[in-house]
């Protein structure tokens, strides 16, 4: 799985990799979309364990959760449909670099204004459609497409990348909600670690703890603060 995160200079292995990613990002979406699919009305009310930077803030609920899955996924869409000539100033990896203190608050709050209006039932539907687009959009873009991607222009197969990392991680989210094992397929996981391994190196010591070298989804959890561990670099993102 290592392969699909390499920055190939070789046009065909560019394009191999980039469609290894789409593969990728529908296999896990599939995942969600069928679990989105199947929740039970009370099961929209449970509370995620997502701790928001504002001590003061309810925590998001699977409905919440499911308002943010529109947007980060929706987000691709966006920057596949307004192609722009520019240098890209971000890539998979740095992505997710960012002032969490100026960021969180607002991506949280966004996820309440994306349900507004709607209601749990709506949902599937809402997110079978942006999920799908996604897909089938991504299918259609070169994987050097330069479009906004949040923060700066990303280039299109980074972008695409950066979104299995949002699935697996909020996948974590959505199962840890509902008292499910993780539904994040091997791919994913491995995506998502190789993905955040480069992040450490980027901002502070490479290198796991000596406890998760060896097991990918662990580390992914402990990367992402999704379960706690005792190395000060850790979490790297929330």
């Amino acid at each position: 799985m290592a392969t699909i995160l390499t920055a190939p200079t070789d046009q065909q292995a560019i394009g191999d990799s980039y469609r290894r990613a789409i593969e990728v990002l529908d296999a896990e979406l599939r995942q969600l979309d069928g679990v989105f699919r199947g929740l039970k009305d009370d099961e929209w009310a449970m509370s995620t364990k997502l701790v928001p930077l504002d001590p003061t803030q309810k925590h998001w609920t699977v409905f919440e959760l499911a308002g943010h899955f529109d947007i980060s996924i929706g987000l691709a869409r966006m920057l596949m449909a307004d192609r722009q000539d520019g240098q890209p100033g971000r890539d998979r990896v740095s992505f997710f670099i960012f002032p969490r203190s100026e960021v969180a608050p607002v991506v949280y709050d966004y996820a309440y204004k994306m349900v507004e209006g709607k209601t749990p039932s709506d949902m599937p539907g809402v997110l079978h459609e942006t999920f799908s687009k996604t897909i089938e959009e991504a299918k259609k873009t070169r994987p050097d497409h330069v479009g906004p991607g949040y923060y700066a222009l990303m280039r299109a197969d980074e972008f695409i990348a950066s979104r299995v990392v949002e699935a697996v991680v909020h996948g974590m989210d959505l199962t840890d909600a509902l008292g499910r094992e993780s539904i994040a397929t091997p791919a994913g996981i491995a995506v998502t670690a190789a993905i955040l391994d480069d992040l450490l190196a980027r901002r502070t010591v490479a290198g796991r703890p000596s406890d998760l070298r060896d097991d990918d989804l662990a580390w992914v959890r402990a990367a992402s603060g999704r379960g706690p561990h005792p190395d000060p670099r850790l979490p790297l993102i929330g």
